[in-house]
């Protein structure tokens, strides 16, 4: 059970954060994206830098929080600024959708950190293996609503 209460309080804290800024999916959707090629490329070499600074954990592994990290932060210093929403509609569906996509760019390094035994816990495995067996779904849907979303901005006039 404590996956299906780690993926929930994730996928909570996003959506609220997102939520309470007003900030467009469409900016943070992107940034994600780019937040999951840094991570792709970088977590190795940061992981080391990180703990030769004295940072050590044994569990989860700090190196599923670098990869986290990485993910995250282009897009959690993109809440602070850019572009918003007005109606209260469009600010549930983006922070849904951003709480779903984000879930999705962490997969990976939540299941390194997490022990996965379907035999200890079925339900969260369960959930597991259907979020990871349609991520690249997810994440397909999720950058073509941020590309449209992105399109689909104005700028208001002065």
């Amino acid at each position: 059970m404590t996956l299906v209460a780690v993926i929930i309080a994730i996928v909570a804290t996003l959506f609220a954060m997102t939520y309470v800024t007003r900030r467009r999916f469409g900016v943070l959707g992107l940034a994600l994206c780019a937040g999951y090629l840094i991570s792709e490329m970088w977590t190795a070499q940061v992981t080391p830098f990180i703990r030769g600074a004295g940072f050590e954990l044994l569990s989860p592994p700090l190196s599923s929080l670098v990869a986290a990290g990485l993910v995250l932060a282009p897009a959690v210093l993109l809440l602070f600024s850019g572009p918003t929403y007005t109606k209260r509609l469009q600010r549930l569906i983006g922070a849904g959708i951003f709480a779903l996509l984000a879930t999705s760019f962490l997969l990976g390094p939540l299941g390194m950190a997490l022990n996965l035994d379907p035999t200890v816990d079925d339900t969260a495995f369960s959930i597991y293996t259907f979020l990871s067996d349609n991520t690249t779904l997810i994440i397909t849907a999720g950058i073509i609503y941020a590309l449209y979303d992105v399109l689909t901005m104005r700028t208001p006039r002065r």
